[in-house]
């Protein structure tokens, strides 16, 4: 147990670093419940408050957790999950750079994609745009 305690701590220590390499101080956004300070290129990893005691997400521009009602999309934004399968989704408003997940009918949030990446639902992965089908990606179309 205390091997699987040091390894995991390590792979946060790894994350927090590697978001952090060749920014200035400040404080980054990583997803839409977790963000991300930076010293010395060196990230200490935070996350919003779970709910039921609070129901947070980050507001890039705030740079804190607040109430989603005040955030901008995506991560202000909620998706109704009752209906929908186990899985992560393209969010097709926000041209696929972001995706949120749904698990037993519950809202997770949304993640984003890094840049010049899209969201691929089939291999539930961001993926280049040639390589997912529209109306996400490219593969598949003619170009001109």
């Amino acid at each position: 147990m205390m091997l699987i305690c040091i390894i995991v701590s390590l792979l946060a220590h790894l994350i927090s670093a590697d978001e952090c390499f060749g920014k200035v101080d400040g404080v980054y956004e990583v997803a839409c419940r977790s963000y991300v300070v930076c010293h010395n290129q060196h990230g200490t990893i935070h996350n919003c408050p779970d709910p039921p005691a609070t129901n947070t997400v980050f507001n890039s521009n705030t740079k804190s957790c607040d109430d989603p009602a005040r955030v901008p999309a995506p991560c202000g934004m909620w998706q109704d999950c009752t209906l929908l399968a186990d899985k992560r989704y393209a969010d097709i408003t926000r041209n696929c750079t972001s995706y949120y997940t749904c698990h037993g009918g519950t809202y997770f949030g949304h993640n984003f994609c890094n840049p010049g990446v899209v969201f691929d639902e089939v291999m539930q992965i961001c993926n280049w745009p040639q390589n997912v089908a529209p109306p996400c990606g490219t593969r598949g179309t003619k170009r001109r």
